[in-house]
């Protein structure tokens, strides 16, 4: 199969943007690994691996753009996930079925969340800038408000 390695497609209907191309990944990472690893690691373990990135990451808006959608995204699901288990508990009082069906609904939101987790992942590797629908915008806007730093011991 032939893609343009430099275009951006969109699938349409779902919300879902995947900004294929090398061009992305081009550049240094100040984590001193690959750009396609560090974004890939920022999925590793959702919010924390990608705080960390964005921690050490001050070069590379493509790290960046990664660890922000895992923050956001990834973090979004968790706390939907520990938000159903807390309503679950306090639905012990009022409703056995209750119970049950908050119970599946934190079964639903676990599968989600690993299915998003690996598929980001492996997106991150394979050097696409996929975007998820509501965390995919709001990671592209902190990137651009964030300056970019150079390191002053390179030449420019």
């Amino acid at each position: 199969m032939n893609e343009d390695r430099g275009s951006k497609r969109e699938t349409r209907g779902s919300g879902l943007e995947a900004h294929d191309g090398a061009a992305s990944t081009v550049g240094r990472s100040s984590t001193g690994l690959e750009p396609r690893t560090a974004a890939m690691l920022s999925y590793l373990a959702g919010p924390f691996s990608s705080g960390l990135i964005l921690w050490v990451e001050r070069e590379n808006a493509f790290v960046r753009f990664h660890a922000w959608q895992s923050m956001i995204g990834l973090g979004g699901l968790a706390l939907a996930l520990f938000a159903s288990y807390v309503f679950a508990g306090m639905a012990m009082f009022v409703s056995a079925t209750l119970v049950t069906v908050l119970f599946n609904v934190a079964a639903v939101i676990w599968i989600v969340l690993v299915i998003v987790t690996l598929l980001c992942a492996w997106k991150a590797w394979s050097g696409a800038r996929w975007s998820l629908p509501l965390a995919g915008e709001y990671a592209e806007r902190r990137v651009r408000l964030t300056p970019q730093r150079h390191n002053s011991s390179t030449p420019q």
